[in-house]
């Protein structure tokens, strides 16, 4: 998975450096209104790759949306430079929207195998930027001419029906999971709400807690502690890309912790009496700290 981002970027970074390259050196042979949409494609392209790269490597929201933000806002500054002031703010714009529907497509979105997706997008992003570097090239050289209607449509119908039953195809084989359905789908199935289990160690001198995250929830999720005494909490995750890869108890200063697959080793001092809540990222599941 590694390799293949690292990959992807590098191919990124040459096709959009390519891209841009042209267009600076064009910029008095393009049309302004032709130089706009091929910067809104370049930067849309662009942020949703860098966003989804950002979002299945870190597992979690804020670093991969404020990445794909800032490339998506930054490549459209860059390309739209030598087109014109309009360009440059549509550009930024769809960059943006792009490097933030990536990022969450990325780290929302839990997949059994993200090579697959990552191997779709690299594709798609590969013919599109082939398709802008070609428009740049021949709508700038008088000589060349590019007839779209030579294209058959039944070539390009057949195309999407060859992308419609690949994506059906990952749906149905559970290669794409929402973060959630299978506890949905098991609540539905018991139409049992998920068992409480709690966990009372305030006798303790060292205490530490053993959590499992599960399809349901945390176990155990109600515990009680005593005021004043350090608490080990070993966090047990075993999936990954999903809301539970965050951990947050803001009360006692766990914010936004990122729980990769495995154990995931907190401590916190429970200095004030009363009930507190944790949660995983998208506030979906929840636990209760008693503190006495």
């Amino acid at each position: 998975m590694f390799i293949l981002s690292i990959f992807t970027i590098v191919i990124m970074s040459l096709l959009t450096g390519y891209s841009v390259f042209l267009l600076h050196r064009k910029k008095n042979k393009l049309a302004n209104f032709s130089g706009t949409i091929v910067v809104i494609v370049l930067t849309m392209m662009g942020g949703l790759l860098s966003g989804y790269i950002s979002g299945i490597l870190s597992g979690e929201l804020f670093f991969p949306v404020s990445l794909g933000t800032l490339i998506g806002f930054v490549l459209g500054f860059i390309a739209g430079q030598p087109v014109g002031i309009l360009a440059i703010l549509c550009g930024s714009v769809f960059g943006i929207i792009s490097g933030i529907i990536g990022a969450l497509l990325g780290a929302i979105l839990q997949f059994d195998n993200p090579t697959i997706m990552l191997g779709i997008l690299q594709g798609l992003y590969v013919i599109i930027l082939g398709l802008v570097i070609l428009y740049i090239i021949v709508d700038t050289n008088g000589k060349l001419s590019l007839d779209t209607q030579g294209i058959s449509p039944f070539n390009i119908f057949s195309a999407g029906l060859v992308l419609i039953a690949l994506f059906l195809f990952l749906y149905s084989s559970d290669f794409v999971k929402i973060p959630g359905q299978a506890a949905a789908a098991q609540t539905q199935e018991t139409n049992t709400p998920p068992a409480q289990t709690e966990l009372d160690i305030t006798d303790e001198t060292n205490p530490k807690i053993d959590m499992m995250v599960t399809p349901t929830g945390y176990s155990p999720n109600v515990i009680k502690v005593k005021k004043g005494v350090p608490v080990e909490l070993n966090i047990t995750n075993p999936g990954d890309n999903s809301c539970f890869s965050t951990f947050m108890m803001p009360d006692f200063n766990l914010n936004n912790v990122n729980l990769k697959a495995g154990t995931t080793k907190l401590t916190f001092t429970p200095d004030k009496e009363g009930e507190y809540t944790f949660t995983c990222g998208m506030n979906m599941f929840k636990g209760t700290v008693i503190v006495e």
